[in-house]
């Protein structure tokens, strides 16, 4: 970060930078309460782009390379913080407190909001490492740490889009077919998740992706709840709101396509194309409910 004087005018409105730790505690860094809980961001690395890696093959006798797809590694960022309090004491509490919501065995959450302070975007990030505290004398009230965060599953998410599913048409009795509105407007590709109605006789077809390819899910007894389609790859894809243990039905089938970004118009202004994907379900005789849940990636915290 550049070292303008505190009085700087271009330092009217510093970002906002929050964490929410582990166990639940909020932590404002920088920006509107920024040090509230005791401990401040003095500057950071590694923030704004991603962590990429460029594939080459280099075959005998062929002038140059061939460019291939990069390769996303897990994005390290570091933090330059400072801890303080009114006293010693006070400042040990704070230490604890700190490296309570801060870990190396499980993520919390680093938040950026823009500039104008309208909108956020979050990423997973844990300890890489401690820092090295290797101190020349006893902490008093203050205390600067360096601290490398890794992000293992990188891309900064957007503003969680809804989509309910409408416009059901019958097309046979018991046999619904609706429609969902989809569309990407982040950087990356993402994973949409499904909340579905389940009173015991829905047999649902969910899309996978926006190219018609589909998964068919059989009748759940009611006392499951709601069904959850999670179709991220990396994560349980099926599951209820009672926490069963439906995803082994499932025999093996997965979902396997994102949504990759959605085209904009010229000068990446204006909104986003977006496409209706078809969901199925047999057994109701009206309507049912089905809503889809899409949470954008970003290769940056903002812009």
């Amino acid at each position: 970060m550049s070292m303008l004087p505190p009085d700087s005018p271009k330092r009217a409105a510093p970002r906002r930078v929050e964490v929410d730790g582990v166990d639940g505690s909020l932590w404002h860094l920088h920006g509107t309460g920024m040090g509230a809980e005791g401990v401040i961001l003095a500057s950071f690395k590694g923030m704004y782009h991603p962590q990429r890696s460029a594939m080459t093959q280099e075959p005998a006798f062929y002038p140059g390379a061939i460019p291939g797809d990069p390769k996303t590694n897990p994005q390290k960022i570091d933090l330059k913080l400072t801890t303080f309090a009114a006293d010693p004491i006070a400042w040990e509490a704070v230490e604890t407190a700190w490296w309570s919501a801060i870990t190396d065995e499980a993520d919390a959450t680093l938040r950026v909001f823009n500039r104008a302070g309208t909108s956020s975007r979050t990423i997973p990030i844990r300890a890489e490492s401690y820092p090295d505290d290797s101190m020349d004398w006893e902490p008093g009230e203050v205390w600067d740490w360096s601290l490398p965060l890794a992000a293992y599953s990188p891309g900064w998410r957007g503003q969680t889009i809804r989509e309910v599913a409408r416009d059901w048409v019958q097309v046979s009795p018991g046999e619904w077919v609706g429609k969902v509105r989809v569309g990407n407007p982040g950087d990356l590709p993402a994973w949409p998740e499904f909340v579905l109605s389940n009173t015991g006789v829905e047999e649902w077809t969910v899309p996978d992706g926006i190219d018609g390819a589909v998964v068919k899910l059989e009748k759940f007894a009611a006392s499951i709840g709601e069904i959850v389609v999670n179709s991220d790859p990396f994560t349980l894809q099926l599951d209820s709101t009672t926490e069963s243990q439906i995803a082994a039905s499932l025999l093996g089938l997965r979902w396997r396509n994102a949504v990759e970004p959605s085209p904009r118009p010229p000068g990446k202004t204006g909104p986003i194309q977006t496409v209706d994907v078809e969901i199925r379900v047999k057994g109701p005789t009206s309507p049912p409910e089905a809503a889809m849940y899409l949470e954008p990636l970003y290769r940056r915290p903002w812009g």
